[in-house]
């Protein structure tokens, strides 16, 4: 088991429950890739058994205690200091709070002033040397919710690994439209694909498979508002599976949205849970809705 209070985000170090050889405590205990075994391999991180060498024979036993240091380098994007709201921290993840119109990840558009930079100024100074690495983004106008892992073993456990599919995120969403055909809450279950123009997304028999889980929350006579919860993570997904149902989200010109009344699509990442790599304490954070959304809500 990992050792309490003696984690860091670059430190591991773990306790063996019973003999066995260390490549399997490495995989199937300690949770690591296969990539970051072969780094351990390489030299590229430290590893020490009772803070000494391996055995030549490779067999950890029980109450063996090992401990890896991980070394990475450095985003190459510049670091920009701006106070953003923390719900949640450890020695794995870190999750923001986004307010809208601030792009995730530097593009070619927008190199600077995106989460990326921030999140990099604050990582600066709490003397985390690492990579920033995104286990979910938000479009630019998206509020709400967003991790960030400090270290390729969350990145990996929470993207693509052992706990992918333990992430839950639900969202809430101001549509126009008729929602008086929806049953109260339902599946949306159509393939997403990129449209020629590279920027909008489309609904196409072509596409990669998309599953949107909704709950209508309040039914209005212009506006209704409808909780959501993914299941897969596609570009847009949210906003073209609504659209495509005929419930475009209000001000999101791209796909159909009403523009009369916010200027920014009506979408925020109000709650997530995550479990953290390597205490398995399972995390739950809500973010509260921002002024814009809920002066409308109000009103429906």
């Amino acid at each position: 088991m990992y050792l309490k209070n003696k984690q860091t985000y670059n430190c591991f170090v773990y306790e063996c429950e019973r003999e066995k050889p260390l490549k399997n405590v490495l995989l199937d205990d300690m949770k690591f890739s296969i990539r970051a075994v072969s780094n351990i391999k390489k030299g590229k991180y430290v590893i020490s058994i009772n803070d000494g060498k391996i055995p030549k024979n490779h067999i950890i036993r029980e109450k063996d205690v090992i401990k890896v240091v991980m070394h990475d380098e450095k985003s190459d994007y510049i670091s920009q200091e701006k106070n953003l709201d923390i719900l949640f921290e450890d020695e794995d993840i870190i999750i923001f709070d986004k307010p809208a119109g601030i792009v995730s990840h530097p593009t070619k558009s927008h190199l600077e002033n995106t989460m990326l930079n921030y999140a990099q100024w604050i990582f600066e100074k709490k003397n985390i040397e690492s990579k920033v690495r995104f286990i979910s983004r938000l479009d630019m106008d998206t509020s709400g919710i967003i991790t960030i892992a400090k270290n390729a073993f969350s990145h990996y456990a929470l993207s693509q690994g052992f706990l992918s599919d333990k992430i839950q995120k639900r969202y809430t969403a101001i549509v126009s439209g008729d929602t008086s055909v929806l049953s109260k809450s339902g599946t949306i279950a159509e393939k997403i694909e990129k449209s020629e123009d590279g920027i909008k997304r489309i609904i196409s028999d072509n596409g990669q498979d998309a599953i949107t889980h909704y709950k209508i929350v309040k039914r209005g006579e212009k506006y209704s508002v409808l909780e959501l919860l993914l299941e897969t993570g596609r570009t847009h997904q949210i906003r073209v599976h609504l659209s495509h149902l005929g419930l475009p989200i209000i001000g999101d010109e791209l796909y159909g949205g009403d523009m009369s009344v916010m200027s920014r699509q009506a979408l925020h990442c109000h709650s997530l849970e995550i479990i953290s790599p390597r205490s398995m304490e399972k995390i739950s954070v809500t973010s509260p809705y921002p002024k814009d959304m809920q002066d409308i809500m109000d009103e429906i």
